[in-house]
C-alpha cells in the first residue's frame, strides 16, 4: 500500500455533514465486451463529497486500480451509502448541494478452464446538486 499524499482536510468536507433539500437518483451498470448490461442490483452504491482529499482517492484507487492508505477514518461520516434495486436504480435524498462522486461495484461470474471465476469492475460516475434540486445520473464506465 502506498500513502495519500493529499491530507485530510476536514473544512472541505463540513458542508456535507448537513441535511440539505437536494436529491440524486439514478441507475449502476456496466457491460460486458459482448454488450451484455450487468445491473448493480442489490449492490452498495456510494455517494462522496468531491474535495482534494477524496479526488486523490477516486484517480487512484478507482481509476489507476491502486492501494493506498490509510484512508482517514473520519472521511466515513461524510460518506452516504444506499443499496440498489433489482434494475441497478438508486436514491439519494436529502443532499446539501454540491458536487459528487458516484461508485458501485458490480461483478459477475464467468466460466474458464478453472471453474467460475469472478469478473466486473467499478461503475463510477459525478454529479453536481444545486440547492433544491433533483438529479437523474447514470453511473457505468
Amino acid at each position: 500500500m502506498k500513502p495519500m499524499q493529499t491530507s485530510f482536510d476536514e473544512a472541505e468536507f463540513t458542508h456535507f455533514a448537513d441535511t440539505g433539500t437536494s436529491s440524486v437518483t439514478g441507475q449502476a451498470f456496466l457491460k460486458t465486451r459482448g454488450g451484455e448490461v450487468r445491473l448493480g442490483a442489490g449492490n452498495t452504491v456510494q455517494l462522496i463529497p468531491v474535495t482534494s482529499y477524496t479526488t486523490e482517492l477516486r484517480t487512484r484507487v478507482t481509476l489507476e486500480g491502486e492501494r493506498v492508505g490509510p484512508v482517514d477514518p473520519r472521511i466515513q461520516k461524510y460518506r452516504r451509502t444506499t443499496v440498489a434495486d433489482g434494475n441497478g436504480n438508486f436514491e439519494f435524498h436529502n443532499l446539501p448541494a454540491g458536487e459528487y462522486y458516484l461508485a458501485c461495484s458490480i461483478t459477475w461470474e464467468v466460466p474458464s478452464q478453472y471453474g467460475l471465476q469472478q469478473t466486473g469492475g467499478v461503475a463510477y460516475g459525478t454529479v453536481k446538486v444545486g440547492v433544491g434540486e433533483a438529479v437523474k445520473v447514470v453511473v457505468t464506465r
